[in-house]
């Protein structure tokens, strides 16, 4: 039995609410991140043959230390990673290098991608080379090639000389197992009264240009769901803010003021499996989340990607996802209009051989996978269909009294958790000024006995310029 551990926010059958996804972030800041790691559970659960469990440790929080309790809790580490080379992630990139540093057991990647602009400009990401030259190189001492999400990641490793690099798209195209097949070609007209599934990124270049093409979706399907994705999305619809009262917007849907927000459906997912079917009731899935589009295609909705930068650009190409560049699409865009350019048909064509090319990267890495040595995911099906997983989180019309006190309690303890971070900063603040006065005094100490010295020093160059001084000189000299 392989002992496999898998770094991922939540177990795959762990119910969430509202509460304990605030609490513990277990989307880890966009709920898209589970539908990788989900997949990957999925895909290596071997009944018999592979224990699986879940380290939900976040990347920010792990220690050297924890080389250890890895090393010791399984024969083998999985990584499902997304966009992780990006300059935010380099210090998260740094502490996995010194974690995976000291592994002894084998550890796997699983569609890492680069996120740069839609220009695939790999110079754009110079400032986090070092970083990931660190990561790859302790990871690949430890397996046999690095899986990534696109053609444009594997460009980019290969121009920091890493060789054993394989493209296997996102694992969670795959999450339906082989022969998977989407019915839509293009030409077609949308249905009347269709339901639109919109999907935004709050922070992408071109927002503007997002901003304009949201309202014009939301003009033309007034009643569509805006399924949003990140762990601020949901603080927005739980707590709300004064954005309203006090007239302020943003062109994203960062404030409750954003007529996204205030639109009659808005929601957040809680983990994949209640997104997937909710998404199944849709018509049309679109917007600049990758993630939000593939829950759509995973679920058989025909989705649209509106692809911002390489990131979402190189799985659309790889998986052959219907999309188009943001910065070629009209602000009057109709959704009509890209509806009937919709076509599954490459999607359908290329999907068995992407996943095979995946099972391959699996085998290659020493890791068995429930389609070929196992049960083709039959119980991971089963154990799915029997649990009962939250529905995505919408804004109450009212709140209870217990509610209300999880919110007052919830707040308490996050103001003591800020005042706890300002008093260690403070803590930590007045030991650097305490450094700084000892280097003060230090460096006074030394500039005084310099200046001792060069006083002693201007001295005796006036002694020797004295009379007489030169003549007891030449003296000595001669004598010697």
């Amino acid at each position: 039995m392989k002992r496999i551990l898998i770094q991922a926010g939540n177990n795959p059958f762990d119910v969430p609410s509202v509460e304990s996804t605030l609490v513990r972030n277990s989307i880890r800041g966009n709920v898209g991140n589970l539908m990788y790691t989900n997949a990957a559970y999925k895909h290596l659960s071997v009944p018999g043959r592979a224990e699986i469990q879940v380290d939900t440790k976040h990347f920010r929080d792990l220690t050297v230390e924890d080389a250890d309790r890895i090393n010791d809790a399984c024969d083998v580490f999985v990584i499902p990673m997304a966009n992780a080379f990006k300059k935010k992630f380099v210090p998260h990139l740094n502490i996995l290098a010194d974690v995976v540093g000291r592994l002894k057991v084998p550890v796997v990647v699983l569609g890492v991608g680069a996120q740069a602009t839609l220009a695939n400009d790999t110079s754009y990401l110079s400032p986090v080379n070092d970083a990931v030259k660190r990561f790859i190189g302790a990871v690949l001492d430890r397996s046999a090639a690095i899986g990534v999400r696109g053609e444009f990641t594997q460009r980019y490793l290969g121009e920091l000389g890493f060789k054993d690099v394989d493209v296997i798209g996102c694992p969670s195209t795959f999450l339906r197992g082989p022969g998977f097949r989407i019915d839509h070609t293009a030409g077609r007209s949308l249905p009347d009264s269709p339901r639109i599934a919109l999907s935004t990124a709050l922070r992408l270049a071109n927002s503007q240009r997002a901003s304009e093409l949201n309202a014009a979706i939301l003009r033309q399907f007034p009643d569509l769901t805006y399924f949003a994705q990140e762990g601020r999305d949901l603080q927005t619809l739980f707590w709300g803010d004064t954005s309203i009262a006090s007239g302020q917007s943003q062109p994203m849907p960062d404030l409750a003021s954003h007529p996204l927000i205030r639109s009659a459906d808005v929601c957040v997912p809680l983990e994949p499996h209640s997104w997937i079917d909710t998404l199944a009731g849709y018509d049309f899935a679109l917007g600049t989340r990758i993630h939000g589009n593939i829950a759509a295609l995973v679920a058989g909705t025909p989705a649209f990607v509106f692809a911002h930068d390489s990131r979402t650009l190189e799985l659309s190409r790889y998986h052959h996802i219907p999309y188009r560049a943001l910065t070629e699409l009209r602000p009057d865009t109709e959704v009509a209009s890209l509806y009937a350019e919709t076509d599954y048909t490459a999607f359908n064509e290329h999907y068995d051989e992407g996943f095979r090319r995946l099972l391959d990267f699996m085998t290659k890495n020493g890791l068995e996978n429930t389609y070929e040595h196992g049960d083709g995911g039959e119980a991971y099906d089963k154990k799915v269909a029997a649990t009962e997983f939250t529905a995505p989180y919408r804004r109450p019309e009212t709140v209870d009294q217990d509610d209300l006190l999880f919110r007052i309690t919830l707040l308490r303890e996050q103001n003591k958790e800020v005042a706890a971070h300002a008093a260690r900063a403070e803590k930590k603040a007045a030991a650097q000024a305490g450094r700084i006065r000892k280097l003060e005094a230090e460096l006074a100490a030394v500039k005084k006995a310099t200046e001792k010295r060069l006083a002693a020093l201007e001295a005796q160059a006036k002694n020797n310029n004295r009379p007489g001084t030169a003549s007891r000189l030449m003296k000595r000299l001669s004598a010697k």
